[in-house]
């Protein structure tokens, strides 16, 4: 009540907004010094309680470990450090190897140092580039100068951190060495410091052989040694008062999403009267919608609260550290003293810490598993993905050929460069009359009288009703990302119901005279790393653009009406499965098998090629759109929407903070946007066409596949010249399509695989614009692994890999909660069922060994979660009554056999193609010829074995095996 009555009551929207946006102010998260600590731990596990306390209690920013005194997995490491990216090095010795962690908030990349005991990283600090390297020299080996100089040689900056060995009255040391005179040159030719030169960390001796080395000036940082003494080394630990990081603790918002709807509420007839303000003027409406979105943005700030939390928090509990440090007291006394009291006291108190641990471990267990077990399905589903989640890698680099950039400017600089170059216009040549006519249509839309386009739109069926809005809002996902807007999915779904009627009438104004205003037209686009480098080429990123919410529902009313129109008008070709309702990559995955099965009763050898085209959906000709559709009689009215949606767009890259220069985009459809893939599928909706076997043509959007299926009266070596022929004619034809409708493909991605019965398949000479494609042994196709001999091997490997992962899962849900039958029966319907029921379309294939191999795992699951493990299986599925993975299988088919009925009317008019083909040659050569121009008498050999020999195809099989 309190924003109410302050400022409700005697302002208007935008003067709210704006005082909203002023008074909020975005807490400064707060920054420490950059703190580095090394210890040299001489036993993991005897002192790690030691270095689990220093982290919690001084948080430092990088941490460096010397002499582990035993191989220790990389996975105990982690767990004791998980807010810090580990990295290890073995050692030369038994007390060797080193470990650095950096703090996860700070952008890293590990070196490729190949010597034992030296593991460096680059860092970014403050938009400076570090190298940090921790090195552990034993006392009997050289220091590695070398290595070290190669270190200083990557950046000018660097902090060098370890167990050197090395004595010299410069740092503090009574005593002088070799090594010591070695490093001293080294430092002195270099211009670097030491930074906690007179610290003693030996409990040895009085010396300083823990050395922190950096080009940082002493005088602006501090050392201290810290009062652990479990190790005979004093931990160090050097602040640097010049370079800031994040600190420990997090500010993160809260928001009061009740509130905001009840403000909401509340404002309705002042936003009402607002909007009716605005009504007959396309402009003014669009400008209802700017102050709206503002309005939302500002008041999710006003509602918005900041919290403090901390960002770290210890492995293990404050109350086992305490009996850790009280089992290291007694320790040293029973070394210093040797007493049997002290002996058995020690031995009594490990048992009660391994007790303590366990129960640790248990009670830690028990609170994910309740998070697990939860009847609530999205809490199920936010603590169970986590098992699975793979976390992408972070880059910190653009690598650009030989040179890499790494300075944010740079990075941002690069992508800019690169996404200008990706959606730059394509080059138009005006003599060609295709390019002539879509550079003429688009300037005729483009430069149309509003009047004009108001008069096509009022006789178009671009209007809408509030179930329409209520439905498209629904189909939302329920996101906080946003665009510019500062407005995401989760407000909008957050609107009163009532606001609905409010956006019909304003989104039906818009549709009166096809406005898009310049505002909506601009993407934010982030960049997620695809590949484990952290210094990636551009095309090892994935882009992502966040669009603003209202232009996206927008795009998504608009769609309505556009696939009726293109259903209605059977625009789509059969032989595209994407963006269209009841079909899938099973679907084309499917029909693909039936013609490879159909062709091989006949042939040893069928060949498919696979098209991959290059950047498909921003490389887009958005002219030539236009100009298909022109074709195709798209009403006027969506011409013109479609023209103003295009006009104008524009992107930033927004990294880390730092947002680009605006890149146009001239070509191609907008990343985010719901629209780009319709829009791609339309336009290439006649590129089966020029392929001399239509038919053969199998698309799911962008990725292509066409069977060439030689002719069965042709001897081997004619099918091998035939069918090279064929597709080169083939190839040249979309060579010639891609250059008219400026769609490039690239050859070096597309593959051609030989399907074969023989031993040997034969090797196909085809080339695309004077590249030869390769030709492969196998190819993963919308997913699925089609190798030449239909084995399916691969493709089944490839699924047990994620079997086993879910099964291992389940396996430890089963040790600690044994009869919890719901939850291991629900983890298995949600993990490990959808990797077995992806094999169920193309089970029919599969051999003997295969099968029984399947059936092998299932079995083993169902035993797993009923605790039948001594049962045999003809008892498991008999007297239990539990089904068989066929059965399961055949259930499900049965629906994907309807299916098929209903929606694929390609798939069944090629399997009577082929039961036609078979009636035809039967009936010419056992009952009567009747085909002219075919030969009479005795068949080919080839002949004879089609008509003579059981051989089903896929589709045969499917029946079969869903019947049986």
């Amino acid at each position: 009540m309190e924003i109410i009555q302050e400022l409700c009551w005697a302002r208007n929207i935008q003067d709210l907004s704006n005082s909203w946006q002023q008074q909020y102010h975005q807490p400064e998260f707060p920054s420490t010094a950059l703190s580095v600590l090394h210890y040299n731990i001489r036993y993991f596990y005897s002192n790690q309680s030691d270095l689990i306390d220093m982290v919690n209690v001084y948080y430092p920013s990088i941490v460096s470990i010397n002499e582990l005194g035993t191989v220790v997995p990389n996975k105990i490491i982690k767990q004791l450090l998980f807010s810090y990216n580990v990295y290890t090095k073995e050692g030369t010795n038994p007390h060797g190897g080193v470990v650095l962690a950096i703090d996860k908030r700070l952008k890293c990349e590990l070196m490729d140092i190949n010597e034992p005991n030296i593991i460096a990283v680059q860092v970014t600090i403050e938009q400076q580039h570090f190298v940090v390297a921790s090195i552990y020299s034993p006392p009997t080996d050289q220091l590695p100068l070398s290595t070290m100089s190669i270190l200083l040689e990557k950046s000018k900056n660097v902090i060098i951190v370890g167990d050197l060995n090395a004595k010299h009255g410069d740092w503090g040391c009574p005593q002088m060495n070799k090594k010591g005179r070695n490093l001293t040159d080294w430092l002195s030719k270099h211009h670097l410091n030491v930074l906690n030169a007179g610290i003693k960390t030996s409990l040895r001796s009085n010396t300083t052989i823990d050395l922190i080395i950096s080009t940082e000036v002493p005088e602006t940082t501090d050392s201290q040694s810290l009062p652990y003494t479990s190790s005979d080394h004093l931990p160090i630990l050097t602040k640097f008062f010049r370079l800031n990081v994040s600190d420990s603790k997090l500010v993160v918002p809260r928001t009061y999403w009740k509130l905001y709807s009840n403000i909401l509420n509340v404002l309705h007839d002042q936003l009402q009267a607002e909007r009716e303000n605005s009504m007959n003027e396309c402009n003014n409406t669009y400008s209802w919608f700017l102050c709206f979105q503002q309005f939302l943005a500002a008041l999710k700030l006003r509602v918005t609260e900041w919290k403090e939390v901390k960002r770290k928090r210890p492995s293990i509990p404050k109350s086992l550290r305490i009996l850790l440090h009280h089992k290291h007291y007694l320790q040293n006394r029973f070394r210093h003293k040797r007493q049997e009291e002290d002996r058995l006291r020690l031995r009594s108190w490990n048992i009660l810490i391994k007790q303590e641990f366990r129960t640790h471990r248990q009670r830690t267990w028990e609170q994910f598993i309740s998070n697990v077990a939860s009847p609530n399905p999205t809490t199920f589903w936010s603590t169970v993905k986590k098992l699975n989640k793979k976390k992408s890698v972070d880059f910190t680099a653009i690598t650009d050929e030989s040179i890499i950039h790494r300075s944010p400017e740079d990075i941002v600089k690069n992508l800019a460069q690169h996404f200008t170059e990706r959606h730059a216009r394509p080059e138009l040549n005006m003599s060609n009359t295709t390019d002539r006519e879509a550079n003429e249509l688009w300037q005729l839309y483009s430069a149309a009288d509003q009047d004009d386009i108001r008069l096509i739109s009022k006789q178009s069926d671009l209007r809408f009703n509030e179930q329409d809005i209520k439905n498209v809002i629904q189909s939302l996902k329920n996101k906080n990302s946003s665009g510019f807007d500062q407005v995401s999915n989760k407000m909008i779904k957050g609107l009163p119901t009532h606001f609905h009627a409010m956006l019909t009438q304003a989104y039906n104004e818009l549709f009166s005279s096809a406005y898009w205003g310049s505002e909506w037209k601009i993407a934010r686009t982030i960049c997620i790393n695809k590949s484990d480098n952290p210094a990636p080429t551009t095309s090892q990123l994935r882009p992502i653009s966040m669009l603003p919410v209202f232009s996206k529902i927008y795009e998504k009313l608009f769609l309505l009406r556009f696939n009726n129109w293109s259903t209605k008008m059977n625009v789509l070709p059969a032989q595209q499965s994407g963006s269209r309702p009841h079909q899938a990559t099973t679907s084309r995955v499917n029909c693909l098998l039936e013609q490879i099965t159909q062709s091989l009763r006949y042939n040893t050898f069928t060949p498919v090629v696979y098209i991959d085209f290059m950047q498909a959906f921003d490389k887009l000709w958005q002219q030539g759109l236009v100009l298909k559709l022109n074709k195709l009689n798209c009403p006027s009215a969506y011409l013109a929407w479609i023209v103003n949606y295009f006009t104008g767009r524009s992107l930033k890259v927004d990294y880390g903070g730092i947002e680009s220069i605006l890149i146009n985009i001239e070509r191609g459809a907008p990343q985010g946007s719901c629209l780009g893939p319709v829009m791609y599928v339309i336009n290439h909706h006649d590129l089966p066409q020029i392929f001399s076997n239509p038919m053969n043509v199998h698309a799911y959007v962008d990725d292509i596949a066409i069977v060439y299926s030689p002719s069965m009266h042709l001897k081997f070596k004619y099918q091998v010249i035939d069918i090279e022929k064929h597709i080169n004619n083939d190839m040249q034809n979309l060579m010639e399509y891609a250059n008219e409708w400026h769609q490039p493909l690239n050859p070096k991605k597309t593959e051609l695989v030989n399907y074969h019965r023989a031993v040997q398949s034969p090797k196909l000479n085809v080339y695309y614009d004077g590249v030869k494609i390769i030709q492969s042994k196998s190819f993963k196709y919308l997913g699925f692994y089609l190798d030449a001999k239909l084995s399916f091997r691969i493709m089944i490997d490839a699924q047990f890999i994620k079997l086993r992962k879910a099964y291992a899962i389940l396996k430890f849900i089963h040790r600690q909660f044994p009869s919890f039958l719901k939850l291991k029966i629900k983890f298995f319907n949600t993990y490990v069922w959808p990797h077995l029921y992806m094999l169920s379309t193309i089970y029919c294939l599969f051999s003997i060994t295969s099968r029984e191999r399947i059936a092998a795992f299932y079995r083993r699951c169902l035993r797993l979660i009923y605790c039948l493990f001594q049962c045999p299986t003809e008892d498991l599925h008999e007297h239990f009554k539990l089904p068989t993975i066929e059965h399961r299988f055949k259930k499900c088919l049965s629906k994907r056999m309807k299916s098929i009925q209903r929606y694929e009317p390609i798939f069944i008019d090629s399997v009577l193609q082929n039961k036609h083909l078979f009636n035809m040659l039967y009936h010419h050569y056992r009952i009567k010829a009747n085909i002219r121009n075919m030969p009479a008498g005795r068949p080919s050999n080839r002949i004879s074995a089609f008509l003579n020999t059981d051989c089903s195809t896929f589709f045969d099989q499917l029946c079969q095996f869903v019947s049986s």
